[in-house]
């Protein structure tokens, strides 16, 4: 507790402005995602909130416009407390006007994943029954009645909501407190399951003070959030930045030109980003992320050898974090652990239990299911299951092993696409890798690779495969390995696996073995 209040106040959260700040706040705006923008349209009124490929805005003009927003939504969409809002949109300012403004009327807002298919969204839709849906003009499957536009220049949209006149009116909007904030616990190739966050302190408080005491973010002025918001590590990274009063940088998706230069040009302090996309920007030009001070890797595994390859260009910096959308972050890794144990996500953050689990029973040693228990979670100091393989040394860090839903049955033998992966990753021709299982008439199933080669590398199958045969099992060897010059990606930046699959049966892509 004690160290808590301390970092509150190194925040200014407990100084004496702080304090008024935040009596004044709740008084006026409640206690929902308002509270941080008001608190630091106090504190920072004229820095800029957010920069995206067409505008920035300041603190203090942002809280105008998304409190005039609110009111907008309020007359003209009827939108209000308890209300589910479906919201499907990429990073640009206009989203972050629409999740102030849908907060402070105590809306439940629905982050979903703009990747996502019609039939998908239908099936959501038809559980949940949107009140109100606000997508981007780049989604076209959703029918006009019933959504809203987040930006266009004719048809109605949050953007000419902002820019519009305010009809009078002489009723008073409510004072709301802790609305929900749902975000999807599974990517754009299965079904989406519902992980609902609330918005009170407990839910916050511990997981900032973790990552302030390890990751020190107050004292950095930007950060750049180049995962879609709609993941849960993308909100989170807003949440907190807001509450830092940093600038925030937002491209609508990535690629790695644009990030390069964004980072150079702005000199941009902070980055959060996966895995795939850190390996892109370093093979790209490392040069161009010179300015940065602290590198935030989640969503998915750290390759032991892009660890030692961040550490060997730009020094220190990489954290790298494990966390689930039902409770947020986990585990935090720092550049000191990754000194000694590169491959670990590190330890859990104080008040948050894991366990392992193997066939119903938890173990000590070896691999096994992931379990988590905290108290602020979706489901509040009950266990959880994560679906994740891993493993615990010694030394108390823990060490991701693929997901329990990706083993297959390989002459009659378990196997997991994540070791294979890794093998192949510790060949030095070889730059990116991802296996996907296929069925197979002898062994039952078996695992195709895809490979991307380093720049100048030249390598053969029967090389690769005879490198490989000393490495791994029989068993786990890949059926075929092709090579492609770029892998696949989603919108949050993971491998797009339901393109690789397509990519499987076309004759004419790269070199089988």
């Amino acid at each position: 507790m004690i160290k808590t209040l301390k970092i509150l106040y190194q925040c200014n959260l407990l100084t004496f402005r702080g304090i008024w700040y935040l009596i004044c706040a709740i008084k006026v705006v409640g206690i929902n995602l308002m509270t941080l923008l008001y608190i630091s349209k106090r504190f920072y009124p004229q820095k800029i909130a957010f920069q995206d490929e067409k505008d920035n805005i300041n603190f203090c003009t942002l809280y105008k416009q998304s409190q005039h927003l609110a009111d907008q939504l309020a007359t003209f969409y009827g939108v209000k407390a308890k209300q589910k809002i479906a919201v499907m949109a990429y990073n640009h300012i206009y989203l972050a006007h629409t999740l102030f403004a849908l907060s402070v009327l105590g809306a439940d807002i629905y982050l979903l994943n703009a990747q996502m298919s019609a039939t998908q969204f239908k099936k959501l839709d038809e559980a949940y029954s949107f009140d109100l849906i606000i997508h981007d003009p780049e989604i076209k499957f959703l029918q006009k009645e019933n959504n809203l536009l987040t930006y266009h220049d004719n048809f109605p949209s949050i953007q000419r909501l902002i820019n519009g006149r305010l009809m009078k009116t002489t009723q008073k909007r409510k004072v709301c407190h802790f609305p929900k904030i749902i975000v999807l616990t599974s990517g754009t190739t299965g079904n989406f399951k519902i992980a609902g966050r609330s918005t009170k302190a407990k839910g916050f408080i511990i997981p900032f003070t973790a990552l302030f005491t390890k990751l020190k973010l107050n004292q950095y002025s930007s950060i750049y959030i180049a995962t879609p918001i709609y993941h849960g590590f993308g909100i989170a990274t807003f949440c907190i930045a807001v509450l830092l009063g940093s600038t925030i940088f937002l491209h609508k998706k990535f690629t790695t030109q644009e990030a390069s230069q964004l980072l150079d040009k702005h000199k941009i302090e902070v980055i959060t980003l996966v895995p795939l996309m850190l390996g892109r920007l370093l093979k790209y030009d490392h040069t161009k992320l010179l300015s940065l001070k602290c590198i935030i890797s989640g969503g998915s595994s750290l390759a032991e050898t892009l660890v030692q390859e961040t550490q060997n260009k730009l020094g220190p910096m990489l954290f790298n974090l494990y966390g689930t959308s039902e409770a947020g972050i986990c585990t935090i890794a720092t550049p000191e652990d990754l000194e000694k144990q590169p491959s670990c996500i590190g330890r859990p953050i104080n008040g948050l239990h894991i366990k392992l689990m193997q066939d119903g029973q938890e173990i000590v040693k070896g691999i096994g299911e992931l379990w988590i228990k905290c108290a602020w979670s979706i489901q509040a100091n009950k266990w959880i299951s994560t679906g994740d393989l891993a493993y615990k040394d010694q030394h108390g860090y823990f060490y991701l092993q693929g997901r329990k839903d990706d083993m297959i049955v390989s002459a009659g033998e378990n196997a997991y696409p994540y070791d294979l992966e890794q093998q192949l990753l510790e060949h030095p021709a070889i730059e990116e890798a991802t296996v996907i299982p296929i069925n197979d008439d002898e062994f039952g199933q078996r695992f195709v690779a895809f490979i991307i080669l380093g720049k100048n590398q030249v390598l053969s199958n029967e090389a690769l495969f005879t490198w490989l045969r000393s490495k791994v099992a029989r068993y786990q060897m890949p059926k075929k390995v092709i090579e492609l010059n770029e892998m696949p990606i989603t919108a949050i930046g993971k491998v797009d696996k339901r393109q690789l699959h397509t990519l499987l049966y076309n004759e004419d892509i790269g070199t089988f073995y």
